[in-house]
Formats: structure tokens, sequence, C-alpha cells
């Protein structure tokens, strides 16, 4: 999944604190030590669909033990928080509340566009969620993006329908228009948890795993809910089943949102956006070389075009004149 989008559109720079002998008015150059953090946070979320392939798992099974497990591993940093702020304010908590509901659809809906398209396909379409993130920004903040943005969105649509196999698909998809279509509706629901998570962010700014945890147990009960409907959960995985769901739950969702959360501030905008393509390109790479997924011609076209239109919506094109 792709939470540049809450970095990139986040106003104003990133708090950077004073460094000793800098003149004033300059500012300090990003430390290594966060960009690294963004890095590996964009490379385990692009493996998180290689997991759930390896584990053999159902689309709700797995959607429903990534949360859960991840919320073992979340809660003692979340009431350690806690403890230290005092209790998350109301608005951050219905926030995160109602924002993790539309996660667990999300993750439901993609862990089927991982089974039935693969691994770098779903990753991709994901990505539609830099469109929807600023697009309700604009609707319920009222903060319109600019005319570039705009005129990225059609080119995303033709990329996504590139990317979902319109003129052909990999041969060895199981359901490639089934996935297709929930890749989509996945990042739009991302988008609304992106939304979400911005304005708790607002809302509480002193939390960082807090509304993680709470948006990760909301998107459990969806999770769960959505299990019983499709006609039940499978814990039958076996040992190495259940290896990798723990591997998709700690690496996958806990440590890349907090690694991202902490390290996304300390970086500038268009930095973060860019080493957030990291995502999409390594699930496509880890898709071909350990899934055996062979993407079509225009698979890749498309592929191309939905990065780079994450690319632009993020700052890439601002980054590039600043080194100039």
């Amino acid at each position: 999944m792709t939470p540049n989008s809450a970095a990139a559109h986040d106003e104003g720079p990133p708090a950077k604190p004073p460094v000793s002998g800098t003149p004033a008015g300059s500012v300090p150059p990003p430390s290594g030590l966060p960009t690294l953090g963004i890095i590996v946070s964009a490379l385990l979320l692009g493996s998180a669909g290689l997991f759930v392939i390896l584990a053999e798992a159902s689309a709700p099974t797995a959607a429903f033990l990534r949360c859960w497990i991840a919320v073992i591993v979340l809660a003692p940093l979340a009431i350690r928080e806690l403890r230290r702020h005092g209790l998350l304010p109301s608005k951050a908590l219905i926030v995160a509340g109602v924002s993790g509901a539309a996660l667990g659809i999300d993750y439901v809906l993609w862990a089927q566009s991982v089974l039935d398209a693969g691994v770098g396909v779903s990753t991709v379409l994901i990505s539609v969620q830099v469109i929807v993130f600023p697009a309700l920004v604009w609707v319920f903040g009222g903060t319109r993006p600019g005319w570039l943005f705009i005129a990225c969105i059609p080119v995303m649509i033709i990329g996504m329908l590139l990317t979902g196999g319109v003129f052909g698909a990999d041969a060895g998809a199981t359901n490639p228009e089934r996935g297709a279509v929930f890749g989509v509706l996945s990042g739009i629901l991302y988008g609304v948890y992106i939304f979400g998570i911005h304005h708790c962010r607002k809302a509480a700014p002193n939390f960082v795993v807090a509304p993680v945890a709470v948006g990760t147990v909301a998107a459990g009960a969806m999770t769960a809910i959505a299990g019983v409907a499709l006609g039940g959960l499978d814990f039958d995985l076996g040992w190495d089943g259940w290896a990798w769901m723990v591997a998709l739950a700690v690496f996958g969702q806990a440590l890349s949102w907090v690694l991202l959360s902490i390290s996304s501030p300390l970086v500038t905008v268009s930095r973060t956006a860019a080493l957030m393509l990291l995502q999409p390109l390594s699930a496509v790479v880890l898709g071909s070389v350990i899934a055996g997924e062979r993407l079509q011609p225009a698979q890749w076209i498309g592929a191309v075009l939905v990065v780079a239109i994450v690319w632009v919506v993020g700052g890439g094109p601002e980054a590039l004149r600043r080194r100039k």
C-alpha cells in the first residue's frame, strides 16, 4: 500500500530540529537515518502482497490475521504512548476508528486482488490513493489541488486500465479482471484511510502509534465481519502459512507504518514521495522474480504511467527544480 500521499499533501514543510552551527535561515540537510527508515518502510509495504501469496490464505483470512497480529505488536507501544501523553482526543479516536473500518475492507479487497491479478498489478493499482486523498481534501477541506494534479487524473485512469489488463494480462493470473476492479476499489478505500489519518494527526499531533493501533483494531473488526459474510475464516494454514502471516503483520503492517510515521516528518515532502515509489516498484520486481508473474507489454506501460503520476503528484518535479 502507498501512504506517500499523506506526506505529500501535508500543509507546510516538515518541521526539522535546529542544528547547531547551521547559519540562520538555512535548512539543514536531511538525516540519513530517517531516509533509511522511509526506504525500509516502502520495501516492507511492497513485499506485503508476496507474503499473502506465500501464506496461501484466503483473502478474508489474510486480512483478519494481518490486522490482529499487528494489534498484538502495536498494543504495548500504544499503551506506553497513552501513558505519556494521556488519552487520545475523542475526535482523533472517532476518525481513526472510521478510517480504520475503511482500511479493513480495503485489506480484504486488496488481498483478493493479489490472489486474482498478482502482487505487482494489485500494488500498482492501489496507487490510485494518490488521487483519492487530495480529492477528498478538496471536497471536504476546500483546498483545491493545482491544475497539474487535475491534468494527471485522466493519465492515471489510462495507466490503471492498462495495468489492469484491458489489452492483455498475465496468463498466470487466475482472475485478472476481478483483481483489477478490486485493486482500484481497495485504492479508493485506502485513500479514505489516508484522509482520516491525515486529520487524526492534526487532532492529536503528539500521538504516532495510538491512532495506528485504533485504526488497526477497527480494521480487524471489519475483516472479521467480512470473513463471516464470505463464508468464514480458515486458520488451518500450517506452520509455513502462519509464519508468513506473522511476517505480513509485523513487517508489512506494524513496523512499516510506525517507521513511516516516525521518519516522514524528518524528511522533505518531495523526498518522501520519491522514496515511496519503491513500494510499487519492489512489488513488481518481487512478483516477477519470486512469484513468477509475467506482465504483458501493455501492463508494463500502464505500470510506468501510474508510477510516473505518483511521482508527479508526490512532488517529484519540484524536487528536480530544487536540485538545479
